[in-house]
């Protein structure tokens, strides 16, 4: 099962390229999950601020004139209206990679961490309200740049840490800068971007101050307001992937049982090697969403106590006897980057033992998949859904050439999934988020009759940055292929060919043709790193 038409990074580039870091991390605050009303929170319930992934953000609401100040939440997308009416939407008209919540703070805000820490980093963008204020002026704020556009205008973020109480450090953002002497390089913010706050140590308190260059007698004329968004997730600059499992054996998952399924934080779901798995914990209905993690092996119960087990009762990876469990939407995101990522991927499957024993039995919900006589063609299949940097389905695993099945009755052999699949796959265009979705066709009123769940193990992917992608390709065809690759140079001066994992397979120095023969290789998938008519070039290949 494999997508063609889809060419990885420059591979000389692979050898320097480092996992990211290793981690389980549920405080990282997506703000996702905070309950919105009339698309934000904005401090009405005079609680005086909100919990998200283990930091509280102070809010001050004020009844009597129905005014805020500090951080609240929004999910508002108006990029156009330049008013205070329209204070609570981001210049993006979205949260990071197309996600509907985000955080705004106006005046100021302080963010206080649940335990002292050292902090990663958030992503900032300016609000429509305030990006189009410097763009274009209004009666209380000047254009930036003035009438010639060569005035020295400037507004900036403060952000100050505070350790025991004390004061510790500081670093400064600029959301506008036309202090440049070409006026080329002025800019208004109107894209997320990472402030790092990575030298900043032993945190117990945050305060976000804004400065500018427009002041007047009651203050700055600039709105105040900053649009941020995933407060402490891991810097854009540390990612770079190697085929490698992620590891859902990790103990911070499993401190209260065999399974974890947000209710121990409600945090909005968890960052692992730098991709973060959203999951939805719903307090009053004791209910999840999205992502969960296993390592149950009890196959015995029926219903929803057999939700969180594999059906084969074991993860697929020897050493790793965790698994994710997903229900509902799923959603795995990438780490932000504004013209998305490559995506490789390799991963296995396999359903949960609450639709295996639904579709092979029949419940009062679900139908016994095959019908009376067995000759019903039902079938359950997942997608995987790919969205570009536009919020737009782009592309798709799981369709008719590359289906993943859990159940099929449409011809012989008929089958309900007891065991791993595995599956290699590709997005041919650029993405920032997978959706996993899934397919029945037992279906009624309100939906799929057949329980919505599936396990995800020995789960591996690649990827790079589109914005850091060497541009130096070259096409190999046929590809896949089984005996021979022509390559698409004009001369070809030498080549090496690798494994996935960064083994060296074979190196031809002097090659005769541009012809290679890859008979001998085992089936699979390998890069292509080549030298040609005076430069370097790479490829991607699969043998069948």
């Amino acid at each position: 099962m494999y997508k063609s038409n889809f060419i990885l990074m420059c591979l000389l580039a692979l050898s320097f390229f480092t996992h990211a870091q290793t981690e389980m991390r549920t405080n990282v605050s997506t703000f996702e999950v905070i309950p919105l009303s009339n698309g934000r929170y904005n401090g009405d319930d005079l609680k005086g601020g909100f919990w998200n992934a283990h930091f509280y953000y102070r809010n001050a609401y004020d009844s009597a004139w129905k005014s805020w100040s500090g951080i609240a939440v929004s999910n508002t997308t108006d990029t156009v209206t330049n008013s205070y009416t329209n204070e609570f939407s981001s210049i993006t008209g979205s949260g990071i990679n197309g996600t509907k919540t985000y955080a705004v703070c106006y005046l100021g805000g302080t963010i206080i961490p649940e335990k002292r820490m050292d902090l990663t980093g958030f992503y900032v963008t300016n609000t429509t309200y305030t990006y189009r204020t410097i763009k274009d002026g209004s009666a209380f704020s000047k254009k930036f740049g003035g009438t010639s556009g060569n005035d020295k205008d400037w507004y900036r973020i403060k952000v100050t840490n505070y350790s025991a109480g004390v004061k510790t450090d500081s670093i400064r953002f600029y959301l506008a800068d036309f202090q440049n002497d070409d006026n080329s390089k002025d800019y208004i913010l109107n894209s997320w971007k990472w402030v790092d706050l990575s030298s900043f140590k032993s945190t117990d308190s945050l305060v976000i101050d804004f400065e500018s260059s427009d002041v007047g007698s009651f203050g700055i004329n600039t709105p105040t307001y900053l649009a941020l968004d995933d407060f402490n997730a891991q810097s854009p600059n540390n990612y770079r992937y190697v085929f490698k499992p992620f590891n859902f054996n990790k103990s911070d998952f499993f401190r209260n049982g065999p399974v974890w399924n947000g209710q121990s934080d409600t945090s909005g779901g968890f960052l692992l090697d730098g991709l973060y798995f959203e999951n939805y914990y719903n307090t009053n209905w004791d209910a999840w969403s999205g992502w969960a993690v296993s390592k149950s092996i009890d196959t015995s119960k029926t219903g929803f106590e057999s939700q969180y087990t594999a059906i084969p009762g074991k993860s697929i990876v020897a050493n790793d006897s965790a698994y994710a469990v997903s229900y509902g939407r799923s959603v795995i995101r990438m780490p932000y980057a504004e013209k998305g990522w490559k995506v490789w991927l390799k991963m296995s499957y396999t359903n949960s033992t609450y639709p295996y024993k639904s579709m092979k039995y029949g419940d009062a919900f679900s139908k016994k998949f095959g019908g009376i006589l067995g000759t019903d063609p039902d079938y359950f299949k997942l997608y995987i859904i790919g969205y570009d940097a536009n919020n737009k389905a782009v592309d798709t695993i799981g369709n008719q050439d590359d289906e993943m099945l859990l159940a099929d009755f449409r011809k012989d052999p008929k089958y309900i999934q007891n065991k791993w699949t595995q599956i290699e796959s590709a997005f041919n265009t650029p993405i920032v988020r997978m959706e996993f979705q899934l397919v029945s066709t037992d279906n009624g009123t309100f939906g799929m009759n057949t329980p919505d769940y599936f396990c995800l193990g020995n789960f591996m992917f690649y990827a790079e940055s589109v914005t850091k992608l060497n541009s130096r390709k070259v096409n190999v065809y046929p590809n896949p292929s089984s005996n021979l690759l022509t390559l698409d140079v004009q001369k070809l001066d030498a080549y090496e060919i690798v494994e996935l994992t960064g083994k060296q397979i074979e190196v031809n120095n002097a090659p005769q043709s541009k012809i290679i023969d890859i008979s001998a290789l085992s089936n699979g998938v390998y890069f292509l790193r080549i030298k040609a008519d005076g430069e370097v070039y790479s490829s991607r290949f699969i043998k069948n």
